[in-house]
């Protein structure tokens, strides 16, 4: 596994670089994307109005953040890209955003009643996200709900920018069953996991939508 804090360091550069550009093309995504929109409403149904909440990897649109908010929570975003929380506070300014790596947060043990990472385990090598599930597992309280979105695949690696950007960029996919085995592995209980296919102007892969709960015994350590 590369170094943690030269590949951190790494993706930081990279979203510093990339956030406005990618502002302009997803800021108003949700609004073409009923399904994730419905999954996102089902997430904040299960929480009393005001719980706090963590979107992780809010990136420079906030607008996971923004639903949330307007579902009733108390949510605070978090990216590692100063850039992408520059432009999500002037995007949402009367939201809560803040620079921190999602494997390390400053938030205290049981902070969060929920935890949403919307396409945003990707820019992590595969090894290293069960230091990233004990995190989201350390924040969460006892019986929390966790919702991750990610693209269905199978590779792992640097590759050309899809926005074009000339630079390389680190990319992981995952199947279905390794985002379940990897949530109960770090003391979760998986509630559902739904795939979408992709709309006709997505790159064409497959949704997960992994649903879970923290479970309330001792978070298990590998």
């Amino acid at each position: 596994m590369p170094d943690r804090e030269e590949h951190c360091a790494t993706v930081s550069r990279y979203w510093d670089a990339v956030a406005g550009h990618y502002l302009e093309l997803f800021r108003d995504e949700l609004q073409g994307k009923p399904f994730d929109r419905q999954i996102l409403a089902s997430f904040a149904k299960k929480l009393a109005s005001g719980a706090v909440v963590c979107d992780a990897g809010c990136g420079p649109c906030g607008h996971v953040t923004r639903l949330l908010a307007d579902a009733g929570l108390d949510v605070v975003g978090v990216d590692i890209s100063p850039k992408c929380i520059e432009l999500a506070r002037a995007e949402q300014s009367a939201l809560r955003f803040e620079v921190m790596d999602m494997a390390a947060m400053n938030f205290s043990n049981g902070a969060m009643r929920g935890l949403v990472a919307y396409y945003s385990l990707h820019y992590q090598p595969k090894a290293g996200l069960g230091e990233t599930m004990r995190e989201f597992a350390r924040v969460l309280c006892a019986g929390g709900s966790l919702l991750i979105v990610a693209k269905e695949g199978s590779s792992e690696g640097w590759i050309e920018d899809p926005l074009g950007s000339g630079q390389k960029v680190f990319w992981s996919d995952f199947k279905p069953e390794q985002l379940q085995e990897l949530a109960i592995a770090h003391g979760f209980d998986v509630t559902s996991c739904e795939i979408r296919d992709p709309l006709p102007e997505e790159i064409a892969v497959r949704r997960i939508y992994l649903s879970a709960r923290r479970a309330e015994e001792k978070v298990r350590a590998q």
